[in-house]
């Protein structure tokens, strides 16, 4: 009965090991084939900064790419209650970009992006601010995703 146990299990295991599939993410640095080295940040620079921190400089990149962008955050409320308090703020996050080869400075990439979400009001003001800061960095990540995505889909 253990013989034919271990048979059964060596046969699987060497099964598993034969017909590994190869899986290998596509939107990894190793893939990438472009490089952002410069970044001109007008408009709402802490956003802008938080933008640059999600783009990763590949070394030895043959497409070296220089980025102007002007970002903004609107603030405004959504929703008050019959007294006039505000229950709910929408953050929107807008961003004009152009993207440019350093080497040839054709213009590789011209977009705007916008990014809207809604939060609900605290009763603390800081408990506000804080769910404000992050929503902020959840837009801004999203937004450096689809710019990432649109590169990647540039440089094949």
């Amino acid at each position: 009965m253990s013989q034919k146990f271990l048979k059964i299990l060596l046969v699987l295991l060497l099964f598993v090991f034969i017909q590994s599939c190869g899986y290998e993410p596509l939107l990894t640095e190793k893939n990438k084939k472009f490089s952002i080295n410069s970044f001109d940040i007008s408009g709402e620079r802490k956003l802008g900064q938080m933008l640059v921190n999600n783009f990763i400089k590949v070394k030895n990149s043959e497409n070296i790419l220089m980025c102007k962008m002007n970002i903004n955050k609107e603030r405004f409320a959504s929703n008050k209650d019959q007294s006039g308090k505000i229950i709910e703020y929408t953050l929107n996050v807008n961003l004009d970009l152009e993207i440019t080869s350093i080497l040839d400075t054709n213009s590789v990439l011209t977009k705007s992006y916008s990014e809207k979400r809604s939060y609900k009001a605290s009763n603390l003001y800081s408990d506000t601010i804080s769910r404000e800061k992050k929503i902020s960095q959840d837009l801004i990540k999203s937004i450096a995703d689809q710019i990432n995505n649109d590169l990647n889909l540039i440089y094949k």
